[in-house]
Order: C-alpha cells, then sequence, then structure tokens
C-alpha cells in the first residue's frame, strides 16, 4: 500500500476505535514537505518517495488535489535547495492548476529551475499558463528565453506569434532560431509573413531553418483545408528549390495543394533524369484523380525509359482506372521482362473481360510472369468476367483452359457449379476435367453434394474417383452443416471400389448417424471397407470413439488396424477430460517400442503429478530413455508453478541419466527458471547519481561518465545498504524517486579457478556491464526489472574480477538483480563477493 493510503487507512481505524481525536493525514505530508524544502542529492529520499505518492494517491479527488497543490506552492515558495524545488516542479506537473502558476512563474528566470518550471507549465490545461510564460519573455535570455519560446509554440499559444516574430531577427542565434521554429509550429498568415521576411535576410542555416519553419505552415495549411495559401507557400519555395530534398517537398506541396492543375510541374519531374524526383513524381500521379490525369499519364508511357515505365504502370494500376486497360496490356508484351510484370500487375486492377485471353496465355506459359498473371486473372474487375472465363473455358488449349477453371474457383464463382459439373462427367481431356473436379470443391454447396457423389459412383474414368473423393473432403471441410446424408444414402447400394471412399468421406463429417456406419463398417465382408472404417475412426475430430479404438487396439488380429486404432487413441487423449488414465490403458496396450513412444509423446502433454509418475517410470529404459526424458521435461515445465518441489526433483532425474544435449539444455533451463530467484549477488558498492541536463534516459545511456573512465581519479563509492531484497536492490531507496539518470554498482567477485560463467542480470530500466574494465553487454530499453532478463556469457579469471554495472532510469521505477552461473545457467559454487574496489 501507498505511504499515502496508509496514512488514510490509519485514520479510519482510529476514528473507529472512537478513542482519541482523529488525527490529521495531511500533518505528515506537511513534514515530508519540510524535508523537501532542504533536500539534495545525497540525502534520504524517502519525504520524496511519500510525497510523490501522496500525489498519485490523490488521484482525480477534486479536494485532496486541491489540498495538496496548496502545500505543493507553499514548499516550493519557501525551498531552499534547487534539487527540492526541481522535485515540487515535476509533482505540480501531474497535479497542478491555475492556483500553482504564480509560483512557477517565478522560477523561469532561474537558469537552474527555468527547465523545470516549464517543464511542469507547458503540461498544464489551463490558460493562466501560457500567460505566464509569454510574461517570461520579457524576464529570460538566451537559451531560457530560448526554452520559453520553445514550450509556448508546443502548446500551441499563438497570441506570442507576434513577440515572436520580432525575435525572429534576434542577434542571439539560439534565441533567433528557437523563434523561427516556433513560427513554423504555430502557423497562420501572420507567421508565414514572418518568416518571409526572415528569409529574405537570413542565409546559411538559418535561411535552411526558415525554409523548414514554412514548410510546416505550408503544411497546416493542408491540413485545415487551405490550399491556396499552401500553395503560395510552395510557390515562394519553388525557384530556390536547390537541394534534393527540397525539391521533392515543394513538388509533393504543390501536388496536395493543386491536384490535376500542378500536372505540368508533374509531368516535368516524371521527365527528370533525377531517378529519385521522377520516382517521388510517379508516386504522386497515383493520387491525383480524373480521366484526364490518366490520359496524361498514359501518353508519357511509351517514351518513358523501363524503369520508369515500370513506377508509371504500377502508380497506373494503384488509380484503377480502366481508361487505362488498352496501354497497360500493351506494356505487357514489352521486351522488358520487369515492365511485362508490372502491367500484369497493373490489369488486375484496370483490366476487364477483353483481358482474360492475354491473362490467361501467360498463366498457362512457365516463367516469372506467372504466378502474376494468374493473380491478375483473379483479381479481374468488371461485369461478366465471370461469364467470359467460364466462356473461354469451354474450348480450346487444354493448358489454358486449366488456367481458367482454376481461376474461377479462386474468384469464388459459384454461377460456374453447373457448368463444371458437366466438364467432370464428360470433358475428354484429363487435366480440364481434374481441373473441374477440383473446382467443385472450391464452389459446390450442400445441393450438389449428391451430384458429386454420384460422379464417385460412375465416373468417367476410374482414375478420376480419387480427384471426386478429395474435392467432397474439401466440400465437407467448409460446410458449416456437414452432409452426411447423401454419403449414407449411397452406402447399402455402392459398387465395391467406392465403398471405402464413402466410409472415409463419412468419418469426415463426424456425424452421429456417420459414427453409427463406421461401426457396421468394422464388421464388413471387405478389407478394404474395414480398412477404411478403422482409419476414419482413427481420424475421427474428437474423442466419441475413444473406446471403439481401444477395444480394436485390444483385439484387432491386423497389426496395422491395432497400431492405427492406438494411435488415434493416444491423438484423443490429448483432448478428453482425464487424458492420463486414457494414456495408462494406452501404454498397457503398446507392444512395440514406437508405439511406447507415441505413448510417452502425448504424456508430455498432459501436467498431472499421476503422468509424471508414469512417465518416470521409464527413464531407465534405454529404448525409450530419450522420449520419458523429454516428457518428463514437458510435464514439468507446466507443473512446476503447482508443484516446484516434485517438478525439480524429476528434471534433475532427467539430467541425471540424459546425455542428449538438446534435453539436457531444455531440462536445465526448467531448473534455471525454478531457481530464478536464487544466490544473487546482494553486496555492492554504489554510485551516483548522474545526470545530463537537457538530455533524457537514452542520453545517459550513452555518456560516459566518471565510473567508466579508467583514469577517473573522483569517483565516490558508497555501501549500497538502501533498497536491497532478497535477490534485488531498488535504486529508488538510494537516490530518490529520479527519472533520465544512471546510477553504478560495482562489487568483487573471487573465483577459484579460470571459468566459463553465465552472468545473468535484470534491470529497470536501461542496462550496460563491464567484467574486468571490458565491456560485456549494452541494453537500452524500457522495462520493469526481473530475473534472468539479459544473458551473457563471460569468462573468469582466478582469483577476483571487477564487475560494474550501469542501471540507467527513464521513467518510474529503478533497480537491477545479478547474479553469477554456470554457461548453461545450472548452480555455480565457490565463488565469493567483496563491495570493495580492486
Amino acid at each position: 500500500m501507498r505511504a499515502w493510503h496508509a496514512i488514510v487507512a490509519l485514520a479510519v481505524a482510529i476514528g473507529a476505535c472512537a478513542v482519541a481525536a482523529e488525527p490529521d493525514p495531511l500533518a505528515a505530508l506537511d513534514k515530508d514537505l519540510a524535508a523537501v524544502g532542504t533536500y539534495d542529492y545525497d540525502q534520504d529520499s524517502a519525504p520524496l518517495r511519500r510525497v510523490a505518492d501522496a500525489v498519485v494517491a490523490a488521484g482525480t479527488d477534486v479536494k485532496q488535489c486541491a489540498a495538496i497543490e496548496e502545500r505543493l506552492v507553499r514548499a516550493l515558495v519557501a525551498g531552499k535547495t534547487a534539487a527540492g524545488k526541481s522535485f515540487l516542479c515535476r509533482q505540480l506537473r501531474m497535479i497542478g492548476t491555475a492556483r500553482c502558476v504564480p509560483a512557477l512563474e517565478a522560477l523561469l528566470p532561474d537558469p537552474k529551475l527555468s527547465h523545470m518550471a516549464r517543464y511542469a507549465l507547458g503540461r498544464m490545461a489551463a490558460p493562466e499558463a501560457s500567460v505566464a510564460l509569454h510574461r517570461a519573455m520579457g524576464k529570460t535570455k538566451d537559451k531560457l528565453l530560448a526554452g520559453v519560446i520553445n514550450t509556448l509554440a508546443d502548446r500551441r499559444y499563438r497570441q506570442v506569434l507576434l513577440d515572436v516574430a520580432k525575435l525572429a531577427g534576434s542577434s542571439d542565434p539560439v534565441v533567433a532560431e528557437a523563434a523561427v521554429r516556433a513560427l513554423g509550429r504555430l502557423g497562420g498568415a501572420d507567421a508565414v509573413k514572418a518568416l518571409q521576411a526572415a528569409r529574405a535576410k537570413a542565409s546559411g542555416k538559418m535561411r535552411a531553418t526558415v525554409i523548414d519553419s514554412l514548410l510546416l505552415c505550408g503544411d497546416q495549411f493542408l491540413a485545415d483545408g487551405e490550399k491556396d495559401a499552401a500553395a503560395a507557400i510552395y510557390d515562394s519555395l519553388e525557384a530556390e528549390a536547390k537541394s534534393k530534398r527540397l525539391r521533392l517537398a515543394v513538388l509533393v506541396g504543390l501536388v496536395r495543394a493543386r491536384g490535376s492543375k500542378a500536372m505540368p510541374l508533374l509531368v516535368g519531374a516524371i521527365k527528370s533524369s533525377d531517378r529519385t524526383l521522377q520516382g517521388t513524381a510517379i508516386g504522386l500521379a497515383a493520387t491525383l484523380e480524373g480521366k484526364e490525369a490518366t490520359k496524361t499519364f498514359v501518353s508519357l508511357l511509351p517514351s518513358a525509359p523501363p524503369d520508369a515505365q515500370e513506377l508509371l504502370l504500377r502508380a497506373l494500376g494503384t488509380r484503377g482506372d480502366p481508361a487505362a486497360a488498352g496501354a497497360v496490356a500493351a506494356a505487357a508484351k514489352s521486351e522488358t521482362e520487369a515492365v511485362r510484370i508490372a502491367a500484369l500487375e497493373a490489369l488486375g486492377s484496370v483490366g476487364d473481360a477483353s483481358q482474360i485471353g492475354l491473362l490467361a496465355q501467360t498463366a498457362a506459359a512457365a516463367g516469372a510472369e506467372q504466378s502474376v498473371a494468374r493473380a491478375s486473372l483473379v483479381a479481374l474487375p468488371g461485369d461478366g468476367v465471370d461469364k467470359a472465363i467460364l466462356s473461354a473455358a469451354g474450348a480450346g488449349d487444354p493448358k489454358i483452359r486449366v488456367e481458367l477453371i482454376r481461376a474461377l474457383a479462386l474468384r469464388n464463382a459459384s454461377s460456374a457449379v453447373g457448368a463444371l459439373l458437366a466438364m467432370a462427367k464428360g470433358e475428354a481431356d484429363d487435366s480440364v476435367r481434374k481441373e473441374a473436379i477440383r473446382a467443385l470443391g472450391a464452389l459446390a454447396g450442400a445441393a450438389q453434394c449428391d451430384a458429386l457423389v454420384g460422379l464417385a459412383m460412375s465416373p468417367k474414368d476410374e482414375k478420376d474417383r480419387g480427384a471426386v473423393e478429395q474435392a467432397i473432403g474439401v466440400m465437407i471441410r467448409r460446410l458449416p452443416e456437414k452432409p452426411d446424408a447423401p454419403l449414407l444414402a449411397r452406402l447399402g447400394g455402392a459398387p465395391a471400389a467406392a465403398r471405402p471412399m464413402l466410409v472415409r468421406l463419412l468419418g469426415r463429417t463426424a456425424a452421429p448417424k456417420a459414427l453409427a456406419a463406421l461401426r457396421t463398417a468394422l464388421k464388413d465382408k471387405e478389407a478394404p471397407v474395414r480398412d477404411a472404417a478403422v482409419r476414419a475412426l482413427a481420424e475421427w475430430p474428437d474423442p466419441t470413439p475413444a473406446d471403439d479404438l481401444l477395444t480394436l487396439a485390444r483385439t484387432s488380429d491386423q497389426q496395422t488396424h491395432k497400431v492405427l486404432a492406438l494411435r488415434g487413441y493416444v491423438r484423443m487423449a490429448a483432448a478428453s477430460r482425464s487424458p492420463t488414465g486414457m494414456y495408462v490403458r494406452a501404454m498397457e496396450l503398446a507392444e512395440r517400442a514406437e508405439d511406447k513412444r507415441l505413448v510417452l509423446g502425448g504424456l508430455g502433454t498432459a501436467d498431472s503429478p499421476e503422468a509424471l509418475k508414469l512417465v518416470m517410470a521409464y527413464l531407465k529404459d534405454p529404448a525409450l530413455q530419450n522420449e520419458a526424458a523429454l516428457a518428463v521435461v514437458q510435464i514439468a515445465g507446466r507443473l512446476q508453478e503447482r508443484d516446484k518441489a516434485r517438478a525439480r526433483e524429476a528434471v534433475k532425474a532427467v539430467l541425471a541419466v540424459i546425455k542428449d544435449p538438446r534435453i539436457r539444455r531444455a531440462a536445465q533451463e526448467i531448473v534455471n527458471e525454478m531457481e530464478k530467484h536464487d544466490a544473487h549477488i546482494l553486496v555492492w558498492l554504489a554510485s551516483g547519481p548522474y545526470k545530463v541536463k537537457g538530455k533524457d534516459s537514452r542520453g545517459v545511456f550513452a555518456e560516459a561518465f566518471a565510473p567508466e573512465k579508467p583514469d577517473a581519479g573522483d569517483v565516490k563509492w558508497v555501501r549500497l545498504n538502501k533498497g536491497g531484497g532478497a535477490w534485488s536492490f531498488n535504486l529508488e531507496a538510494m537516490y530518490g524517486s529520479l527519472d533520465h539518470c544512471a546510477a553504478y554498482v560495482r562489487t568483487q567477485v573471487w573465483s577459484p579457478v579460470d571459468q566459463d560463467v553465465q552472468i545473468e542480470m535484470g534491470s529497470d530500466d536501461a542496462l550496460k556491464a563491464w567484467l574486468n574494465g571490458k565491456s560485456i553487454h549494452a541494453n537500452y530499453l524500457n522495462r520493469g526489472c526481473s530475473a534472468r532478463q539479459d544473458l551473457v556469457k563471460a569468462k573468469l579469471k582466478k582469483g577476483f574480477n571487477d564487475l560494474m554495472l550501469k542501471v540507467v532510469e527513464h521513467e518510474g521505477g529503478w533497480g537491477f538483480a545479478c547474479r553469477i552461473r554456470k554457461p548453461d545457467g545450472s548452480a555455480l559454487d565457490g565463488l565469493k563477493y567483496e563491495p570493495r574496489l580492486p
């Protein structure tokens, strides 16, 4: 519970007892705030943490927030140290209102506190904050004035625009640059006027900054729908657009502002020899609307070089205007492969039925264009395309007809089902007939199931029966209502060659009547039918026929059927409510080593102590040892949360007998995870905190402070004696609730021998590590601390080794954890740790 919550809870308890007057919870806050007023970075930060907790605990309670804000303001006014006042500014950023603005405004001219005061004011919704910052422009100079200008621009406070415009010509380059950049962010006609005036006088770097701000103004005009105002800015910059970056920005801006009216400019850029400018212009071509734009881009195709033709074709495809279809189709016959591919792809967007022949012919030919042509044939838009494809598929080159039929299936052209059924029954060409059968699997519905089953009964060619079975199977998987009735109706009178197929398909329906039919088929006089029934039962999608399979596994006189039944039974065990019992019965029936391996593999999916006990019995069997060990590891991994002792014992038993490195690694990793909070280093020296003015945590992470420099002799190291837990350290207990800072910790590690090790670390947030002065790890990220987040291979020398960590705080918590293990993560004995300098 946070400190503020604890205070409130204590007050409630005392009030309930009615034995004394209710204490004022704010009294404790006042005491902590008095300590904050004289706080410095090397002092106890506990009062700061309690104040921060109280601010957070106040939440949205308006009355509490007001009371706390009043006290924060009093403490800020009375504060003696920059560290304390900075902390109070951070709290006011979270809770402050217009009431705290005067106190924060008073800090804006202070070089040590101006940044934190702006940090607090910049976030406030209160308009008084903007007014205060505006007033501060007359009380600050140099970098402080630039900072105030930046904050006002961030707040989009347009009332400051004229004053900022005057500073765009300041003799102080820092202030002038800040003013120019602020004008770009504030935007509007007055900002543009001021920037154009500054541009006339500026040169070098400042001129580039002015232009960047003008571009920002133009973008803002576009966002607001003021296209003429935006165009005026881009027009003014066009004449001096010498750099590639500026030419591109002007081109994009003018096309966005003027649309098709910018066509001459766009055409000129497309004809340019500058490939970057040309590519950007062609990309913009896709955004312009209208037939005339399409006509213009089409006219550029013949004279453009191949790489530009490719880009233009892709742009035309993106536009999707059918008016380009003829020119795109012509480009599909180009001598350049990349152009042909781009044209074929574009036809999928702009083409119509007249391009079916071209696409189908290309799809039927091997080559780089085949897959593109197939995709475009499927995507081809327009009314009547399905009908035209079906018509073309009726005659001609069989290879082309196969492509057309495949496209109908992928287009989900259900209207073609009747014609495809006719092809499946009577087409002379084998390849076309079988493609029609496959298409029916994708397109036919329940109403056509009987016709397909009839086709299986008497196919044009006996070799078609397999394709028909596959098609019906695909159809069954697609349909929500599984059509078992047509299959059952045909089963009794089906020819011998078709009955096994019907039995297999009934298994795919998973219907209750189908299951009854399969049970009957197990006793059929025909061996192929019995075999099909066994296979269908073994593949049944739920455990309903598990007992049937168990009986088969026990009683069948055919080894193949016994194996199939056992495999099906093991598969169903994983989906049952009591898998362990089923696995026990399966193991009793398993006769061959491979069958026992199958059961052990299934047991690996269980998570019960009973399953673990059953599997461990096979660790001593050389023929099954590895499979049993793998199952033990898998079960223990799931069981460890409920029964860590049993899981640890089982995995250690695996490590004692198994040699397979893959299984040993998996087993050791489970042990490592179970022991992840063991044997952490709990003795450290510390140095810090370290900050860099104006830099965030990434900058602090990159900065090499004194502890990283071998020749630095002024580093102060103290015993890390606060914030220690059972396995980690909370650095806020040592240094306070800070953000964007770093601390260093180090210790001496004594090793009895030279040895390879794994150093396991966790951190909140970023982390660096050195061993004996050599960098071994760096990981910048924002995260909470947990054990074993970073695993680093290293080598300890005999004797003492110097280990140093840099822990960088972003925002929020701040802490670390570290331990040293064997290279595989297992426990390493014999190390000693001493918190001393080398």
